[in-house]
C-alpha cells in the first residue's frame, strides 16, 4: 500500500512538473531569481559577545553572483552562486566560495557550504509554514512566510512587496534566538540575520537584557544589478 502510494506521489509530482507554470507561480519565482549574471552585495555586520571583554564587532562586503547551471549524478540542474568578498567599500572582491541553489516547482533550495536548505515553498503564501531543514541531517526548524512586513535592507529605494520568512524566533529573560531572511522579486535575498545571545542569569542581573556571550549577524543588500 505505501509503494503504491509513493508512485502515485512519484506520477503527480512529474505531471505538475511538466504544467507550465501560472501566471502566480512566476510572480513567486521571481524572489528566487537564478539568471546567469546577476548579482546582489551586501554589507555583513558581526558582533561577537563575551563576559571577557567587550563585544568584537567586524564589517565587511559580500557578494553574490549566479553563474554557470551544472547536472548533479541524480540529474537535477543546479545554478553557482559565486560568493566574493571585501573589507572595504573601495576594495576590490576577491573570491570566497562557490555555494549553488535549485527552483524545483515547489519549492526554493539553497545549498550553502554542502548542506541543503528549503529557502521557500511554492506558491508563496503569508503563514506558510515548512521544516527548512527537511533536506539536511539538522534537527527540524519550522520556518513561517509572511509578506506583511517593512523592507529591512539596507538599500533605500522602495521594493515591491518584500516577504519575510522567519527561520527561528525565541526569546525569554535569558536568551535570545533569532533568525530570518528576506526576500524581493526580481533580487531574491536583500537581508538576513542571525542572532543567539545569552543574558545574565545571576540575580543581580537577571533580566536587565546584559548580555553574557554569544553573536548577531546582519546581513543586508546595498547593491544589485546583472553583469
Amino acid at each position: 500500500m505505501k509503494k503504491r502510494l509513493a508512485a502515485q506521489i512519484l506520477v503527480l509530482y512529474i505531471c505538475l512538473s511538466c504544467e507550465p507554470p501560472t501566471e502566480e507561480l512566476r510572480a513567486d519565482y521571481s524572489y528566487f531569481p537564478l539568471e546567469t549574471g546577476l548579482f546582489v552585495e551586501y554589507q555583513v555586520r558581526e558582533s561577537h559577545y563575551s563576559v571577557a571583554g567587550p563585544a568584537r564587532e567586524t564589517t565587511y562586503y559580500l557578494k553574490e553572483r549566479c553563474g554557470d547551471t551544472f547536472q548533479t549524478h541524480n540529474g537535477g540542474e543546479h545554478v553557482r552562486i559565486e560568493r566574493f568578498r571585501k573589507n572595504s567599500p573601495t576594495a576590490a572582491w576577491l573570491p570566497d566560495s562557490v555555494w549553488s541553489a535549485r527552483l524545483l516547482p515547489d519549492r526554493a533550495i539553497r545549498t550553502e557550504n554542502n548542506r541543503a536548505f528549503i529557502k521557500l515553498i511554492f506558491p508563496l503564501t503569508s503563514q506558510t509554514t515548512w521544516n527548512g531543514n527537511a533536506l539536511n541531517e539538522l534537527p527540524s526548524e519550522l520556518y513561517k512566510a509572511n509578506f506583511e512586513t517593512e523592507n529591512l535592507s539596507g538599500f533605500e529605494s522602495s521594493l515591491p512587496r518584500p516577504l519575510t520568512v522567519v527561520q527561528r524566533q525565541d526569546s525569554s529573560i535569558i536568551s535570545l534566538y533569532r533568525k530570518s531572511e528576506q526576500y524581493a522579486p526580481g533580487i531574491g535575498l536583500i537581508y538576513r540575520e542571525n542572532t543567539a545571545l545569552e543574558y545574565c542569569q545571576e540575580p543581580s542581573c537577571l533580566g536587565s537584557g546584559r548580555i553574557n556571550s554569544g553573536h548577531r549577524k546582519i546581513q543586508q543588500m546595498v547593491a544589485y544589478g546583472k553583469e
